[in-house]
């Protein structure tokens, strides 16, 4: 009865839908009943799958009018039905202060960003409960559909028209607020960096999802999702990295998807990858039959085929077959099969594509002619740092691998008449790039290569990473280990009984001179390296690996880099009913604690000292189809690991329901320094609470863009909500702002204290 209770928001805007204006779908996996009237009474007619689409015709009551693909009309219930609009221009208007916008319809669902009182959204799709939009640049969301209603267009762009960001005008009877002192000259980086390029498409690649999926600014799921795509939209492929696939949609927005849910086919080759690792396959190919098709068993020829809803090249695309995969026939029409699927999914595909496998010979006569016998590529991570590459060409022998100037070259006879690439950037593999005459792999650096097996036609080899050297050094007051390494690695770094470790998973130990007083040893699970002190720490990177630097205790010469969120046209949270704009707190409390760790002699850059975007407008504005925001935070990130600082602060307030309040921190666990990003925010979390006496909401390791991108220890601060109706006024008073710089300047004495 919930469905059916929400849905009264759903139906009371399709009253204004005009016919065959909007698509619709069904919620639930199991479909659709459709049914020849607008009851349950009523005979069913048909039935509309999940992936499936109808177009709406009409509604009466709780109930749509549809058409099916295959023309056949009926009525289907409105409180299982999702009404797309990604074709229509339709817009949304808040209803509500402050509104999160997630990633999935759900409250469980991450936050994306937040949206306010009369701002005015695009509207792409309609659930019973949920609501998907879009705003201004380009970011897609879900959010709750009791907070927002159906708007005519916005006010043309120069008319007057509701500001989210407005705020009440001040109280002429209260006194002024105290201003924080000003950033000097310098403060802000006088840095620039040159802006992105338009990513180009890498041509001759097919590419396709195996089911509706959101793509993501960014390669995780807490990024910004930027469109849907479907199964069988044409996407293009632009990169990959970790695991995800960047693509650009068909309504030319990019983004990038888990790499588990694309297919990429490369003429006849076939690329998948996820987090774990990716892999790279030419199906064995058969000789074509000389018989015209009949009922049974047959397989997908050279060049494989489309699996159509019905036979028709028009008709709605169910998947791409591999050549060389199974089926069964099961009906013909004219140049058309009805097969199904090994999976039991069944369509139709043009016959010219299918051979049938020839019969058995009889004993002593002569067999057909052989088979193309394919090959596969694939890599793994075995253990942490420890990458395995398996080739498999049945029949085959490999060539002696060579590694040369940063390419791994393994000759074999591919089969292929032309060269293949695809972009990896996963496990030390940059690229994979396939001739006629073998593979050669792009990689991060040269690491240690071993080949373990070669044998009936499978070559399995080991890539590890080295540590070619070690060298100490003293630079100022500050003590230096660096490390000499080769391929690519993630060092981590603890303190642990007066010595500082630092592993390499997975490495080996090249020939390297080890320095007194430093103990590298090679162990079963990697290289660990042992220095004895008590300082404060942390790992940084330079052009031939990782050095390790120890601080003299005190705050006196640190490197801090401040970041006050959002800035310019992003405003942050606003809350209209307290008058605060997160911008503005964030910028006051960072102006007093520059001020405050400048006094202890600490050298203070901040991300931006005015009410400005972080970015200049020629980086923001330089590639159509990127979010501004997502570029905001990147140059955020790319001054902190220019300038190399010693630790990077994003000072945040937050918003929520308006009962929601308290203090919250955030750090990247899996980041360079996530050890002493987990410390710096406990300590952090500690004294702020502790000064400002709100709630303790907790520290929590998540993959904000700033905390996993800086290479310094780094964390994300929330000190208040500004829209709760008591913490909220206070974000606003001197003496919070004032309170909460000097907890962190407490916290970060704590941080840089010798142990």
């Amino acid at each position: 009865m919930k469905r059916v209770a929400a849905a009264a928001f759903l139906l009371a805007f399709m009253s204004s839908v005009s016919a065959e204006a909007a698509t619709l779908r069904p919620i639930d996996h199991d479909g659709l009943n459709v049914r020849s009237g607008p009851g349950t009474e009523y005979a069913i007619v048909g039935g509309l799958g999940y992936d499936q689409w109808a177009t709406v015709l009409g509604r009466e009551g709780d109930w749509y009018r549809i058409r099916l693909e295959n023309g056949v009309e009926g009525w289907v219930a409105g409180w299982f039905s999702r009404i797309l609009l990604e074709d229509e221009l339709r817009y949304a208007i808040v209803d509500t202060d402050i509104l999160n916008v997630r990633g999935e319809p759900g409250l469980d669902a991450p936050v994306l960003t937040r949206i306010y009182q009369d701002q005015y959204v695009r509207l792409l799709e309609m659930n019973p409960e949920w609501w998907r939009i879009q705003l201004d640049d380009g970011t897609e969301g879900w959010v709750f559909a009791q907070y927002v209603r159906q708007a005519e267009a916005p006010p043309p762009e120069g008319e007057p028209g509701p500001d989210p960001g407005a705020l009440p005008a001040p109280d002429p009877g209260l006194p002024p607020v105290a201003q924080p002192p000003a950033a000097p000259p310098g403060t802000v980086p006088d840095l620039t960096f040159p802006p992105p390029v338009h990513p180009a498409p890498h041509p001759g690649k097919q590419v396709s999802v195996t089911q509706e999926t959101g793509i993501f600014a960014g390669p995780n799921h807490e990024a910004r999702r930027t469109d849907t795509v479907r199964p069988g939209e044409p996407l293009r492929l632009l990169d990959a990295r970790g695991g995800w696939v960047r693509v650009a949609s068909p309504r030319d927005r990019w983004g990038w998807v888990r790499g588990e849910l694309v297919q990429v086919a490369d003429g006849s080759l076939r690329i998948r990858m996820d987090e774990s690792g990716w892999s790279i396959e030419r199906p064995a190919v058969r000789q074509p039959a000389a018989a015209a098709l009949t009922v049974g068993d047959a397989v997908v020829g050279e060049h494989g085929a489309t699996l159509h809803l019905i036979p028709a090249t028009s008709a709605r695309v169910l998947g791409e077959l591999a050549p060389g995969e199974p089926l069964e026939i099961l009906d013909r029409d004219s140049h058309w099969v009805k097969v199904r699927l090994a999976s039991g999914q069944v369509g139709w595909t043009r016959a010219a594509h299918l051979e049938q496998p020839a019969p058995a010979p009889e004993e002593g006569a002569p067999g057909p002619a052989a088979a193309d016998g394919g090959f596969t590529v694939s890599m793994r991570q075995s253990a942490p740092g420890v990458y395995t590459l398996e080739l498999n060409a049945p029949g085959r022998r490999y060539g002696a691998p060579v590694l040369q100037d940063g390419a791994l070259w393994v000759p074999f006879a591919t089969g292929l008449e032309a060269e293949r690439s695809m972009p990896l950037h996963h496990l030390g593999v940059d690229e994979a790039v396939l001739t006629g005459e073998g593979l050669r792999l792009k990689l991060a650096g040269e690491p240690h290569v071993e080949v373990e097996s070669d044998l009936n036609g499978t070559l399995l080899m080991v890539l590890r990473p080295v540590v070619s050297s070690v060298r100490q050094e003293t630079v100022a007051d500050k003590g230096v280990v660096r490390f000499g390494v080769r391929g690519a690695v993630e060092p981590r770094a603890r303190a642990e009984g007066g010595h500082i470790i630092v592993e390499f998973p997975g490495a080996v130990l090249g020939a390297a001179e080890i320095p007194a007083g430093v103990q590298v040893q090679e162990t079963a699970v990697g290289v660990r390296a042992v220095v004895p002190s008590n300082r404060p720490y942390a790992l940084k990177r330079w052009d031939g690996g990782y050095y390790l630097v120890t601080y003299p205790p005190g705050l006196a010469g640190k490197v801090i880099m401040l970041d006050p969120g959002h800035g310019g046209e992003d405003g942050g949270a606003v809350s209209r009913e307290v008058g605060v704009v997160e911008k503005e707190v964030n910028l006051q409390v960072a102006l007093r604690l520059r001020a405050l760790l400048a006094e202890q002699g600490a050298i203070v850059y901040m991300t931006r000292a005015t009410d400005v975007r972080v970015a200049p407008e020629s980086f923001l504005n330089s590639v159509n189809g990127e979010p501004r925001d997502q570029l905001d935070l990147q140059y955020r990130t790319m001054l902190a690991n220019e300038l190399g600082v010693d630790l990077f602060l994003s000072i945040h307030h937050n918003a929520g329901e308006r009962i929601s309040q308290g203090t919250e921190v955030y750090y990247t666990g899996r980041a360079l320094n996530g050890e002493r990003s987990l410390e710096l925010a406990t300590l952090l979390q500690q004294e702020l609470v502790g000064a400002l006496g709100t709630r303790d909401r907790g520290v929590f390791d998540d993959t904000f863009f700033v905390t996993r991108n800086t290479l310094a220890p780094a964390a994300l601060l929330e000190l208040a909500f500004v829209n709760n109706p008591a913490e909220g006024p206070r974000t606003k008073d001197p003496a919070f702002q004032e309170a909460a710089a000097q907890a962190i300047v407490r916290a970060l004495e704590r941080f840089y204290a010798e142990r």
